[in-house]
């Protein structure tokens, strides 16, 4: 259907036949030659808005894709979702049929300590770029992946951000608070002297932030001397940069007579 009417034409109601339950039962039935190229039973359930979900062990993932493309028509992979349940790690495939109007969910189980899941790169193109976003926010190993690497954040980022384990910054073991302890002490400031100092950092990235994940860290002479970005000696300064005199080399500074 197209998305805007063409002129002078009657507009086309939109096919509801993804949510007939007639249609839906007719995909349930197809998925049984999936039990039989399994070797076993695959677990199946009807989820909302016409999708039925299914459920694959991580070591038949490649074997279940390619059936699900040759044998019973779905010919997209749309999406691959990660889901921390803590004890575990999920990654959601959806696939669709457009000859069929089927929408179908994988849903692979692998343990958090050990995430590890077969490419389907290899059975789906478009699982690339897919999977690689999910091993950037979720930590996924996708074995078989030509090309598993970061493709939203830094190359040296340090953890996985979607991860409910993830801290953007340490933990911190503060003293008592000011209303615990005598007035005198609150006052002074004693208090805070034996408190544990952490620098403020974006998504627990370096000690120093980051206007942009992909942009230098600012204020690091050893930086300016690499890329010619921030703030460098008088020698080593660039056209539009200015010198902040505290970033100096007292000896590199001009005798006063």
């Amino acid at each position: 259907m197209d998305i805007a009417p063409r002129s002078g034409g009657a507009v086309e109601a939109p096919s509801l036949l993804a949510y007939d339950r007639d249609h839906i039962n007719e995909l349930l039935t197809a998925l049984a030659r999936l039990d039989q190229q399994m070797g076993q039973p695959v677990p199946k359930r009807h989820l909302n808005a016409g999708i039925v979900g299914i459920e694959i062990a991580p070591e038949m993932v490649v074997e279940a894709g390619r059936a699900l493309r040759d044998s019973l028509g779905f010919e997209m992979l749309t999406c691959i979702s990660g889901v921390d349940m803590i004890e575990q790690l999920e990654a959601v495939y959806h696939f669709r049929s457009i000859s069929h109007f089927w929408l179908l969910q994988m849903r692979v189980k692998t343990p958090t300590s050990d995430a590890r899941i077969p490419s389907l790169v290899g059975v789906y193109s478009s699982a690339n770029w897919l999977e690689r976003e999910t091993y950037d926010l979720y930590g996924i190993q996708f074995i078989g992946h030509p090309d598993l690497r970061r493709m939203l954040l830094d190359d040296e980022f340090e953890g996985h951000p979607l991860l409910k384990s993830f801290r953007t910054t340490p933990s911190v073991v503060h003293d008592r608070a000011t209303t615990q302890v005598d007035p005198i002490r609150a006052i002074s400031g004693e208090q805070q002297r034996k408190q544990e100092r952490t620098v403020l950092k974006r998504l627990g990235q370096g000690q120093q932030e980051r206007i942009h994940p992909g942009m230098t860290t600012f204020g690091s002479e050893a930086v300016f001397l690499e890329t010619g970005q921030g703030v460098g000696t008088d020698a080593n300064a660039m056209h539009g940069y200015t010198i902040d005199e505290q970033y100096l080399d007292p000896a590199s500074k001009p005798q006063e007579e």
